[in-house]
């Protein structure tokens, strides 16, 4: 019972936490796209960490913080089309904190954090309804026949996986292929009635998103919609491993829930995907 005493007295203080842990994450992602563009974050990192070292007690300023925004604004404006969701989620969150270090309003944190993850999930959910692909089922027909959503599971399903490997392949000689050629490929179905799997799971991810998104901006607080919010984030780790993505999904739960079982099931979450993001398993 000790053990569960100290994990409920470090989950006391939410803010804390979630800002420890999205520092965490923030560290291993800029060490991760450290070597591009590394003339332009070379005076960055070096002005930053004499900065740091001979003056951190003696401003009020998030040097460390600052830092690290100047060189995600570096790969964010060197290759707009090219970083991944995770990344603009880092600056929208890192911004915030920045402000928080000034005005010491946790109230105003937490509001920016709600905001900003409730925009997040419905713009995910509205930019799903406005592709085709998506809503007709397309997009995860041809995922899963790649293997490349559930592959995890598929180890259980022999031959759906032979077919997945199969699949794979006869795509990526078809991406060796003259595109003028009008050559053809027909993905063999891992699974029987995939197309209509396809279509009900495609309207089922928008239906949660949406779902998730309305809940925590009604009651941000709400055991249930932190529930659902915990489930929709185990759930997107189950089709595919995003792990970067949700480990900043679950810290933003963190930052929300008053609930420290919550609290403890979300750090869970943070911990398990920092471990695949460091040992590069997933998608970082």
């Amino acid at each position: 019972m000790k053990y569960w005493s100290d994990i409920e007295d470090s989950l006391k203080d939410n803010i804390e936490r979630a800002i420890q842990l999205l520092l965490l994450v923030l560290g291993i992602y800029i060490l991760i796209v450290a070597e591009k563009y590394r003339v332009a974050k070379l005076p960055v990192i070096f002005i930053g960490l004499l900065i740091w070292f001979f003056f951190r007690n003696k401003t009020k300023h998030p040097i460390v913080w600052i830092g690290f925004l100047i060189l995600l604004i570096i790969d964010l404006c060197r290759a707009y089309f090219l970083v991944a969701n995770h990344h603009f989620m880092l600056i929208f969150m890192v911004i915030p904190v920045i402000f928080y270090a000034y005005h010491k309003r946790s109230d105003i944190l937490l509001k920016n954090i709600q905001m900003l993850l409730v925009v997040v999930l419905i713009a995910s959910a509205a930019q799903k309804i406005m592709s085709s692909q998506f809503m007709s089922g397309d997009f995860y027909y041809y995922m899963l026949n790649r293997g490349s959503v559930f592959g995890v599971f598929f180890n259980f399903f022999p031959e759906s996986l032979e077919l997945a490997k199969s699949n794979k392949e006869s795509v990526l000689a078809m991406s060796e292929l003259d595109p003028n050629g009008l050559e053809s490929i027909v993905l063999k179905d891992v699974f029987s009635n995939l197309s209509f799997i396809s279509v009900i799971f495609a309207w089922v991810t928008v239906a949660v998103e949406f779902i998730v998104a309305l809940a925590l901006l009604w009651k941000p607080r709400s055991i249930w919609a932190h529930l659902l919010f915990a489930a929709m984030i185990i759930g997107i780790l189950c089709t595919r491993l995003e792990t970067g993505f949700m480990a900043l999904l679950a810290i933003c739960g963190i930052f929300l829930s008053n609930n420290i079982k919550l609290r403890l099931l979300y750090v869970i979450i943070v911990m398990a995907c920092i471990t695949l993001v460091v040992t590069k398993l997933g998608y970082h």
